[in-house]
């Protein structure tokens, strides 16, 4: 048994023994002279290293040797026990100082987690056992998961989280995240507030901001305070000293099902809109949060919306709240509420019957729920519904997104000495997919790497775009110089030719060429262009709402490849993509218009004064162009003929991360 499960028996253990051996040795020595609270009191002097008075009663009576050498026990298992207490203090305090010498001397790249809550410490426990080298922040000493996260590696901190010494102590000034975990918003906010202000200062005693930001994941429960930190947290201001992820469970989860298993996955690209259609079956907040990613990203070639049967029992509520949050939402998704009477879809929905003949044809469900097993026996239930108008078992694909809040999953998939059996039957033979809200879709992986690999593509993205339409007056602003419009469109079109002229590259590698290329055209030192030309000096610059635009651009790359597909364009050379571009034509702006509906932006016109320009776009959200495809200039509509063309390019640079 290890010595941490002993000690909490063997404290209470010895201090009986003290009193029972003492009390045995003054009895047996003093007779009729024993009294209790002298005795007591004397037993309780040996806590104090008090030589006591064995000695005098075996001067007294040199038969009191047995006597006195109770006495003498008790003594000594009262010292030790002091000595262990003591011992136990200054381990701790040794413990702790060896640890913050570790991180300071020996830790680079960690991720440093705050608090051991329950999301805290399953992210801790995943990224151990992934080889992350990870500190751990937590006040709570009594925490049951301490143990278990030291004997993996992790470090523990026991530190006020709200002071800046803790910061020092884990290492934030190398550090790779911080991922702040606390069940509280407010803490987890008031915590992010004092990591800005820290890596602020120790941005400033760099002399370069072409690095990797430190990221920053804060976990946020309430919608509201997510849309506010996202809206407005750095509105105005440049933070590229930290790159600010505020996470909600609902919303990554949602993020994660589609990303995972798109509706597109699941359609023929031979079928019109028309014939494509989904369900989204129980209505919660992650049912929510999924069709707002079909309206940013479920834009296809024949630009109709959506079809998505809405289906539970309580879908007028949910439907009428969902139209007066998002009123737009018919622009880009059809929405079919369907009242449900009982729990396993027995032929009684509240709708007409041409709606449930629709029903049977869609092409994958989707189910939500605040249970394990209600998510389970829903599925199930319509499962049974289709197979009564099929008679197939796996007509039609189920994705089951588990709340985990009964663990019934678990209990049925890992308990049993056949691992993954219950889960390998329900996939093979009746098409159910399964995901984890919270496991599977928060995790470490996923916020770390499948993040970075996202956010490279996103800020290529952007680099492109800052290239095309911000290159010219950056220059002349930084070094008074003016660039010519044919020297962007070079440029521009050097990135678009590169990966067909370049076989494999890094993001690196492909930065080097395209500043080398822009330095013999303008005779700027490539040294100059390096203090603000970067991919990643320009990302980091970025506000959080327009590097969360830039992800999404970059996580509609998938869809885009899929209407590419279906309209035949599979050559994907430069001519090739302007050849078919006129049935892609509406796309990506459409896409770029749900996005911007959904971060909460409305049509309206510009002032000419730049800043108040500025305020209305950002602070306001304001913009011009959320205006019909048809509407645009011939400029703004070949802005979105641009992420067709660099679909190479980010194709290439995403397989050269995925060969490592």
């Amino acid at each position: 048994m290890k010595l941490k499960k002993i000690i909490p028996f063997l404290y209470p253990l010895i201090v009986i023994a003290v009193f029972v051996f003492a009390f045995i040795g003054y009895y047996q020595a003093l007779g009729h002279e024993f009294h209790f609270w002298g005795v007591l009191f004397s037993t309780l002097s040996f806590f104090l290293a008090d030589d006591g008075d064995e000695g005098r009663i075996w001067a007294g009576n040199p038969a009191n040797t047995l006597e006195v050498g109770y006495i003498l026990v008790a003594k000594y298992l009262a010292l030790i026990l002091v000595g262990l207490g003591l011992f136990s203090v200054f381990f701790k305090r040794v413990k702790e100082t060896f640890s913050v010498y570790k991180i300071r001397f020996f830790y680079k790249r960690h991720i440093i987690i705050f608090s051991l809550d329950a999301l805290g410490y399953r992210i801790s426990k995943e990224l151990l056992s992934s080889g992350y080298r990870v500190v751990v922040v937590e006040t709570n000493r009594e925490s049951p998961f301490i143990e278990e996260i030291e004997n993996a590696g992790g470090l523990l901190i026991h530190s006020n989280p709200f002071e800046s010494k803790t910061l020092d102590q884990i290492g934030l000034s190398k550090c790779r995240a911080c991922i702040l975990a606390n069940d509280k918003d407010e803490e987890n906010i008031e915590i992010a507030g004092n990591i800005s202000v820290a890596a602020f200062e120790i941005k400033k005693k760099k002399l370069s901001t072409d690095h990797d930001a430190m990221k920053l994941f804060i976990h946020i429960t309430d919608q509201q305070n997510n849309r506010v930190i996202k809206d407005y947290s750095d509105i105005d201001t440049v933070d590229d000293h930290y790159d600010l992820h505020s996470i909600n469970i609902e919303q990554i989860a949602a993020q994660k099902v589609y990303d995972d298993f798109p509706p597109h996955l699941y359609f023929s690209s031979t079928d019109t809109n028309s014939n494509n259609s989904i369900a989204v079956i129980g209505c919660d907040k992650t049912a929510e949060a999924f069709l707002l990613e079909n309206i940013i990203l479920s834009h296809y070639q024949n630009h109709q919306p959506l079809k998505i049967f809405l289906i539970d029992k309580n879908v007028d509520e949910f439907f009428n709240k969902f139209s007066y949050q998002y009123p737009f939402y018919h622009s880009f998704i059809e929405l079919i509420p369907v009242k449900l009477l009982n729990a396993n879809f027995y032929n009684n929905f509240t709708s007409s019957t041409d709606y449930i003949e629709d029903l049977y044809k869609i092409k994958v469900a989707y189910f939500f729920g605040n249970c394990d097993s209600t998510v389970i026996n829903m599925a199930n239930s319509f499962q049974q519904f289709i197979y009564n108008k099929t008679n197939s078992l796996n007509s039609i694909p189920l994705i089951v997104s588990l709340p985990e809040e009964s663990a019934i999953f678990d209990f049925m998939n890992n308990g049993s000495i056949h691992k993954n059996q219950i889960k390998n039957l329900f996939t093979n033979n009746l098409n159910h997919h399964f995901i984890k809200r919270k496991s599977d879709s928060f995790t470490g992986k996923g916020i770390i790497e499948e993040g970075e690999l996202n956010d490279m593509i996103s800020r290529v993205i952007n680099f492109y775009y800052t290239v095309c339409y911000e290159f010219e007056s950056i220059i002349q602003e930084k070094l008074n110089i003016i660039v010519s419009p044919q020297v962007i469109e070079q440029l521009s079109g050097y990135i678009i030719d590169y990966p067909f002229n370049h076989t494999d590259f890094t993001e690196i590698e492909f930065e080097k060429d395209v500043l080398q290329y822009l330095s013999q055209l303008t005779e700027i030192p490539i040294s100059d262009l390096l203090k603000f030309a970067t991919i990643k000096k320009n990302w980091n610059t970025l506000h959080k709402r327009k590097k969360e635009s830039n992800r999404y651009a970059a996580r509609h790359i998938q869809v885009k490849m899929f209407v590419l597909n279906a309209i035949g364009c599979t050559n994907l050379t430069r001519e090739n993509i302007e050849k078919y571009y006129p049935v892609l034509a509406k796309l990506e702006h459409s896409r770029w218009s749900g996005e911007k509906m959904v971060f909460n932006y409305q049509f309206g016109s510009f002032p000419a004064d730049k800043r108040e320009k500025y305020i209305v776009k950002e602070v306001l959200k304001i913009h011009d162009q959320l205006i019909p495809y048809e509407e645009l200039s011939p400029g703004e509509k070949y802005k979105d003929l641009n992420l067709f063309l660099l679909i190479p390019l980010l194709q290439k640079l995403k397989n050269s991360v995925n060969k490592f």
